[in-house]
């Protein structure tokens, strides 16, 4: 047995520990829209996929405890099945791929652009045309900047409720991606969306790893108006 091996058991039983801890120990469920077709939301440092498109529930955990050098970020795992694995290039991009190894097949990208510091996300599968969204435009007033910008003065402008349209080739409309953020959510973050056929499970969750990383790098460079809390917003209290 190589050394690697008993590394590599040791990262499995632990993944499926908490795997199991997330199913069997109090997930909630997060009440999503009822026109959604795709919703996840964030606990702590795990995903949880509530609603596919097809299949049953997942969660998205760190790929490994200790990342090597051009090893994925992320891994989508099901009864501790990896699903897919994603690699992020720093700049919340995502590339998806079967499996945790660079050779497996790729399933496609998330490729993220700004608009005057407001994110848009470019979601393209390997064999399909791609989608591409506006930018994330707030659904109710509030004072705050009226999109998710980086031009955001204090980390209470980040929250609140947001949309996308995405588009497709020729500029229609084919769905659109939506986030809630705050602390008196149900989650701090969820995230929902109607997916044209296009974009795969595997793809949509790659979607809002880019859009989480792009979250977190608002936070960390906007003022944190609470001494107490150095980090990004990951954890909720719901007030019902």
């Amino acid at each position: 047995m190589s050394s690697r091996e008993p590394l590599n058991a040791t990262i499995a039983v632990l993944t499926s520990l908490s795997i199991a801890a997330a199913y069997g120990c109090g997930v909630r469920a997060i009440p999503m829209d009822s026109d959604a077709s795709f919703a996840m939301h964030q606990e702590n440092r795990m995903f949880v996929m509530d609603r596919p498109k097809s299949g049953a529930p997942a969660v998205v955990t760190a790929a490994e405890w200790f990342r090597t050098p051009g090893a994925p970020a992320w891994a989508l795992r099901h009864n501790g099945e990896t699903l897919a694995a994603y690699w992020i290039d720093g700049n919340a991009g995502m590339t998806a791929r079967t499996g945790s190894e660079a050779s497996d097949r790729p399933l496609g990208a998330v490729s993220p652009s700004w608009d005057d510091n407001a994110i848009r996300l470019k979601i393209e599968a390997l064999d399909g045309q791609p989608v591409r969204s506006d930018v994330f435009a707030r659904t109710e007033d509030g004072g705050a900047p009226s999109v998710l910008t980086r031009d955001t003065q204090t980390i209470l402008d980040v929250r609140g409720r947001y949309q996308a349209a995405l588009r497709d080739t020729t500029g229609a409309e084919v769905g659109w991606l939506r986030l809630r953020i705050g602390p008196y959510e149900p989650a701090a973050r969820i995230y929902e969306a109607k997916l044209p056929a296009s974009v795969s499970d595997t793809l949509a969750v790659a979607a809002v790893l880019s859009l989480a990383s792009e979250i977190d790098w608002i936070e960390g460079h906007t003022q944190n108006v609470y001494q107490k809390d150095r980090g990004p917003l990951i954890q909720s209290i719901p007030m019902h």
